[in-house]
């Protein structure tokens, strides 16, 4: 909205008092910081490794020690320690006698500690369960089985969602302001500018909505994913067979490989929760999209072109379809699993020297996809190293 177009001074003044001191931070802005852990300690102290001498309350969120800090005489006391909030998630991979009765137990542990399941396929399972029931729910589903790996990733997001509470208190009372500003003007053009203006905000408010929904739940209830092994299963022997060691442990569900090295350009929409730092980028939308960017060593050496055909050709036989896609400078495949209720699962990759730069996206079943893939083949288009 142009200022010019408004005639009156006092509109023009609560513009500028409203946006001449951009104070926050933006989205673009924090979609290149974060801060991210990941550990892989015995199962019972996972998440309080991630958070020492911590514990969580009933949202989720990092209560602060306890313990009182010594104070000199004459100081003033100090201030009290904010309540960080961090996301917790937590996978494994367990080797069982029989996968579909294992799926079970582990979605009545779930239902039975106040969780539920958020989805199921051919061999995963994905549960979602009271943030402070972590360690003990995590170290009871690990008993089901014998564990071949598990990682914990703790997301620390409470600048994020503090910036994000500003923009929407400012959003909301700039909204308000404008429908007063709308009630006293009988100029065609102004009430024009005023409706577009309280349109965009409307749309940012439903957006900015939408992330502390997803991140409240996400604090409140942690996720965690469990790959189910059939003992001697043939898919299995069949994976450790591929020469090259990253595409072989590839999953979907959960990462797989090394930190991030190098800066990138990745850009998502607004809808996406962007979590990132110097060492690893994931990010995930409201209807359960996921986004993850890593890096590995590019060996043997090979082109972007080179490692598009070496995912087609040793990942294929198990998904039920597949499609090369290409971009700028990045090349890709589609996979279609083979559950009843497929999901979808794009690999790409970009090479800058001796770096392999791979972006994974999931999507968790096929209207989803239909409804974003445009925007997430535009990320890819625009996706650069620097």
């Amino acid at each position: 909205m142009k200022l010019s177009q408004f005639r009156y001074l006092p509109f023009l003044l609560l513009f500028l008092l409203l946006f001449g001191c951009g104070g926050t931070k933006g989205v673009e802005e924090y979609k290149r910081e974060g801060v991210y852990s990941k550990e892989v300690p015995a199962a019972p102290e996972m998440a309080k490794s991630a958070a020492p001498g911590r514990s969580l309350d009933s949202s989720g969120a990092e209560m602060p020690d306890s313990t009182p800090a010594e104070v000199s005489p004459g100081a003033s006391p100090p201030e009290k320690a904010e309540q960080r909030k961090r996301i917790y998630s937590g996978y494994s991979r367990l080797m069982v006698d029989d996968v579909e009765e294992q799926k079970e137990n582990i979605s009545r542990i779930a239902e039975e500690s106040g969780g539920y399941v958020e989805s199921v396929y051919e061999s995963t399972i994905i549960i979602r369960i009271p943030a402070e029931s972590f360690d003990i729910i995590f170290s009871a589903i690990l008993k089901l089985g014998e564990i071949i790996n598990k990682s914990i990733e703790t997301y620390d997001v409470t600048e994020y969602f503090r910036d994000l509470a500003v923009r929407l208190e400012i959003a909301e009372k700039t909204r308000t302001r404008l429908y007063v500003l709308l009630e006293k003007t009988d100029d065609v053009k102004e009430r024009l500018s005023i409706l577009r203006e309280i349109k965009r905000l409307t749309e940012e408010i439903e957006r900015i909505k939408l992330t502390l929904e997803l991140l409240e739940r996400q604090i409140a209830f942690s996720r965690i994913t469990i790959e189910l092994v059939p003992r001697l299963p043939v898919e299995e022997q069949d994976r450790q067979s591929i020469p090259f060691y990253w595409i072989a442990n590839l999953r979907p569900l959960y990462p797989s490989l090394g930190e991030l090295k190098g800066k990138i350009d990745f850009e998502l929409s607004d809808d996406f929760a962007v979590f990132t730092g110097e060492r690893i980028f994931r990010a995930e939308s409201p209807d359960g999209i996921r986004v993850r960017v890593s890096s590995t060593e590019n060996q043997p050496e090979g082109d972007s072109l080179f490692w598009q055909n070496a995912l087609s050709f040793h990942l294929g036989k198990f998904y039920r379809e597949t499609e090369e896609l290409e971009f700028e400078d990045v090349q890709a495949v589609l996979f279609l699993s083979k559950d009843r209720k497929p999901f979808y699962y794009l690999v790409g990759v970009a090479v800058e020297q001796e770096t392999l730069f791979v972006i994974e996206v999931f999507f968790p079943d096929e209207a989803i996809f239909k409804e974003n893939i445009d925007v997430i083949k535009e990320a890819f288009a625009g996706f650069g190293l620097r």
